[in-house]
Order: structure tokens, then sequence, then C-alpha cells
């Protein structure tokens, strides 16, 4: 079977979630030639990833963009899996060069699928960031995952929680209104917008937050704690 044949049934495979049947494929297509496609090194890169083979799925990621520097796809899957072994300043420096790389094209080019995993990749790098304490770097880096989709509602509502603690309020109260007016439906940011009232006594309007929340989840139990809680306060 030629080159293109392995690759075709390598991808029909890869779509319909058969990964052992892609790995094979997309091996046998690397034997015929296909060492230099970089689309099909990024392929079996990501079924080793799903394996657990991460160093191993980094090197083929890393051959592919030797041979497309601008694959901003595989550049992508590069930095998530660097930053997944502990790799952080090389994950960084792929993400610097992919800043680099959008400034050079408009962002209207760029597949809004991409953008998202690049977004997700600033989100776990401030996750990283929030464990050893640095909760400005933390801040930065979702600033940036939300200038690249401010949709993300789940992003908002974590910056919101660390301005919070860092003592800005009127920036946490502003990412959760801007939350919940992109989803009504979002119960996450009305606990938090409660928990923000909260913090600054507002009592009143804390509960009526987290009352929004039981009106769209009545077993929500998070909010549940919370109304219990100013109920218990009320009472002492």
């Amino acid at each position: 079977m030629s080159l293109r044949d392995e690759y075709l049934k390598g991808l029909e495979a890869f779509e319909k979630k058969d990964y052992e049947e892609a790995k094979a494929r997309f091996l046998k297509a690397i034997e015929e030639g296909g060492q230099n496609f970089p689309d099909i090194l990024n392929k079996l890169a990501l079924i080793l990833s799903f394996e657990g083979k991460r160093e191993e799925a980094v090197q083929y990621l890393k051959r592919a963009l030797e041979i497309n520097p601008k694959y901003s796809e595989a550049a992508v899957n590069l930095a998530y899996l660097l930053n997944e072994l502990g790799q952080y300043e090389e994950a960084m420096e792929i993400k610097r060069k992919l800043h680099c790389l959008f400034d050079e094209r408009s962002k209207k080019n760029i597949d809004p699928f991409v953008l998202g995993k690049i977004a997700n990749m600033h989100s776990e790098i401030a996750e990283r960031y929030v464990e050893i304490g640095y909760i400005n770097d933390a801040i930065e880096e979702l600033k940036k995952a939300i200038k690249l989709r401010p949709n993300f509602i789940d992003i908002r509502t974590r910056i919101a929680v660390l301005y919070r603690e860092i003592g800005e309020i009127d920036e946490a109260i502003d990412h959760l209104t801007h939350s919940i007016l992109e989803n009504p439906n979002y119960i996450p940011a009305y606990i938090q917008l409660g928990l923000t009232y909260y913090v600054m006594g507002e009592k009143e309007l804390a509960q009526k937050q987290w009352e929004k929340a039981l009106l769209l989840d009545p077993n929500n139990a998070v909010a549940k704690v919370y109304i219990n809680m100013l109920k218990k306060k009320e009472n002492e």
C-alpha cells in the first residue's frame, strides 16, 4: 500500500477514535517515506500521548516542527506535553514562538480550535504558578488566555477568584459579571460572585447570588452550604 493510502487509512481510523489502527497506519506511512510529513508526525504524537508515552510523543512533535516551524497545532501540542513533563522553560519558549507566529498572521486566519488550545495552555501554566504561590504571574497567563478566547467563561471565573485573593475586588466582580452575561446558566460564576460579595461584607447580595445558583440547580450542594452558613451567622 502506498504512503498516501496508509496516511488516508490512518486518518480514517483516527477520526473514528480507533487509535490502535491509526497508529499502525501512521507508523507504516513513516516507513514508506512519511517521516517528512508533519501531519503524520503530529497525529502519531497525539496517539502516543494518549498512551502515556509523552517523551516519545515530544520527539515526533519536535521533528514535525523542524520540518514546518509554522505548524501551530504541533507547537501547541508540544508546549502542552512539555508542560505536563515539568519542562516549563522549554514550554514557555515554544509559547513565545507561537506568539511571534501570531504577530505575523492575522488572527482571523487562525483556526479558533487552535486558539482555544493555546488559551487552555495558558490556563494550565497559570495553575502551575498558583501551585508555587505566584498569583500575579498566574493572572498574567489567564489574561493572555482571555485575550485569545474571551468567551471561555471558566477561565474568566478562575481569574476572578485570583483577583479576589489579591484584593482586586472590582476586577473580580467585572469578570464574574461578564461570565454571567455570556452564559446566564453558568452556576460557578454565581457561586464565586456570591463569595466575592460575602468578602466585601455584602451578605444580602451574596445570598441573592447563591439563591440564583439554586434556582438553576436546586440540589447544588455548594450554594446550600453557603446559604446555611449565612443563616447560622444570623442566628448567632
